[in-house]
């Protein structure tokens, strides 16, 4: 693999894009069994991808700090110009518990692990620009959230 060189031979080194202060995102949250997941993202003026946080309810503190460190490992990589695809390459379909039925984006019916969940809701909304329609909460709605459980 050739490593990019200056005029003097030596190795040129990444540099690292920091979001703006105040920057554009959303807040999505997902339910995977009795799991929720929020996912929230930062992103630059022009729309690509820049950082994400990944809460998990209900879980011990060792599961939480590896979300924690997925999320701020994945970010901090975005910024160095790591391709979001390598992420989504590498995450989605990884499988475990819990897996099922996913509640809170209709986009997606299914998943094989919180890290898939994630990284699928990425890939829609990032990559493939298929951005889930803005609904206005019908009763049945409203009932069907109401079945869903809580933190």
């Amino acid at each position: 693999m050739d490593v990019p060189r200056d005029k003097l031979g030596l190795r040129l080194l990444p540099s690292r894009e920091h979001l703006p202060t105040r920057r554009g995102g959303y807040n999505q949250k997902l339910v995977i069994g009795t799991q929720t997941v929020y996912l929230r993202t930062g992103e630059y003026p022009d729309g690509r991808l820049g950082e994400i946080f990944i809460d998990v309810s209900r879980t011990g503190t060792a599961l939480r700090a590896m979300f924690n460190a997925i999320a701020m490992s994945v970010s901090r990589a975005l910024q160095y110009g790591v391709p979001l695809q390598e992420f989504i390459d590498a995450f989605k379909d990884f499988k475990f518990e819990p897996s099922g039925p996913v509640h809170g984006d209709p986009r997606m019916s299914e998943a094989s692990s919180l890290l898939d969940c994630i990284f699928r809701e990425l890939e829609m909304t990032y990559v493939l620009n298929y951005l889930p329609e803005i609904l206005v909460p019908t009763e049945e709605q409203d009932h069907a959230d109401a079945d869903q459980p809580e933190e």
